[in-house]
């Protein structure tokens, strides 16, 4: 078996001599594995020591080199070192295999740690695989863990690598906005990141520790609701106005109302006054002296409603139109309830009640009407039944009307009760007046 210093040149000797610096780079990286991720004395004594036997098989081989090339008898090598130089080849090649098992269990005992045991680099690389930013450093903002998301967000935000987690916060608190306790920076692109510091304390020693939260959706979300909320805001704004508007309208119109109905008994009261003076033997005394004092406490203030002397208001109504000199026909006149249930219509289905209120008053408003415009005395009520309800058609006998009528006052007023009744009011005034009242069934 040769000695190593025989196969000095070849390639076996080039091929010992390569694997030895790479045994001594590897047991090199090996015994750096073991500091950092502090496996204890035993991890680092056996690194240690292979790191020894790996450089020590190098440094043999290196002068055995030179005590091959160098033409020098006396070189300083010991009798011990020229009787390595004489080994056979294979007790170094033996050396380097047992330096190479070595590294291979270092190694892989290295790998099934890290697989059970939390390391630097496990947290390093968990951290780095947030999706948050995360930053922990001294108080005097020397940083001592940052992951990928938190250096890119301070690349992006301040143009600069996160060197200081002091001077970082301040840039936060100085472009960003104050969110109860936290900081929200809106990025140029549309996202939205909430920062929060916190001080943490781990084996008596302080820490300042800032998180970057993504809240884009977040925000969307509540921007879309303080969106909404000044639109209802603005909503409920138009909406108090418009209450207030329609009570003033109603207060209005009640008051027109009120107006318009002092406005018809104080014609009626007038009208029958004058009838009373012009035909005392023909007109009842009674009716003209009850009626003016009710209108005189009406006006007085002492009381709201008008003269009433009959129960039923059709013939409330008929006799006030006697009162001022206007005869009622009715044709046809069969009660209205009788009208409704001949068809077999149910007095449910119907206000009875409601029809003959309004005919009551359409009666009265035709009367004057004609006293005061036609010139007649008469006023002929016609009532027919049709599908679905009755049929009220008034007419007069006086002048029929020179132009078309405008409804005003009492027929406007009589307008608004049909309908607020389910009814319908027609005016006709060519040839002859023609009032037309229909009430629905319901």
């Amino acid at each position: 078996m040769k000695a190593v210093v025989e196969i000095w040149g070849s390639a076996l000797w080039f091929l010992l001599c390569l694997a030895s610096i790479l045994l001594v780079t590897g047991t090199i990286v090996a015994l750096l594995w073991m500091i950092r991720d502090k496996r204890g004395i035993r991890g680092e004594i056996l690194a240690v020591a292979n790191l020894l036997l790996s450089f020590g098989i190098f440094v043999l081989l290196m002068d055995c080199g030179h005590y091959v090339t160098v033409d020098d008898p006396d070189q300083g090598y010991g009798s011990f070192q020229y009787a390595l130089f004489q080994l056979p080849w294979v007790f170094h090649l033996g050396a380097e295999f047992l330096s190479g098992l070595i590294f291979l269990f270092c190694r892989v005992d290295n790998l099934f740690y890290r697989q059970n045991h939390l390391t630097m680099d496990v947290i390093r690389r968990t951290m780095n695989l947030f999706p948050e930013g995360i930053v922990i450093g001294d108080p005097n903002g020397t940083v001592r863990l940052s992951n990928l998301k938190m250096d890119a967000l301070c690349r992006q935000l301040t143009g600069g690598n996160l060197s200081d987690v002091s001077q970082y916060w301040k840039w936060i608190g100085e472009h960003g906005k104050e969110q109860n306790g936290q900081t929200l920076i809106r990025l140029p692109e549309g996202k939205a990141w909430l920062f929060t510091r916190e001080r943490l304390v781990l084996e008596e020693k302080e820490y300042d520790q800032i998180t970057a939260t993504d809240v884009t959706e977040r925000w969307r979300i509540i921007e879309e609701l303080e969106e909404k909320n000044i639109r209802l805001q603005d909503l409920q704004r138009r909406m108090k106005a418009v209450s207030e508007l329609s009570r003033d309208m109603f207060m209005a119109q009640e008051e027109a109302n009120a107006r318009a109905t002092l406005h018809n008994q104080l014609g009626q009261v007038l009208l029958m006054g004058r009838h009373f003076l012009n035909n005392a033997e023909s007109t009842d005394a009674g009716i003209v002296r009850d009626a003016t004092l009710q209108m005189n406490r009406i006006l007085l203030g002492e009381a709201t409603e008008p003269y009433v002397k009959e129960a039923d208001p059709l013939t409330q109504a008929i006799a006030m139109a006697n009162s001022i000199g206007v005869r009622v026909i009715l044709e046809d006149a069969a009660h209205m309830e009788d009208a409704v249930r001949k068809n077999g219509i149910s007095a449910e289905r119907i206000s009875v009640k409601d029809g003959v209120e309004v005919l009551a008053q359409a009666i009265i408003e035709c009367a004057a009407n004609t006293v005061k415009h036609a010139e007649g005395d008469c006023i002929t009520v016609r009532i027919s039944e049709e599908e679905g309800g009755i049929l009220f058609a008034i007419t007069n006998n006086g002048k029929p009307p020179k132009t078309t009528i405008f409804e005003s006052g009492g027929l406007l007023s009589l307008r608004r009760k049909i309908e607020e009744a389910g009814g319908s009011m027609q005016v006709e005034s060519n040839p002859a007046f023609r009032l037309i009242i229909q009430m629905k069934v319901i």
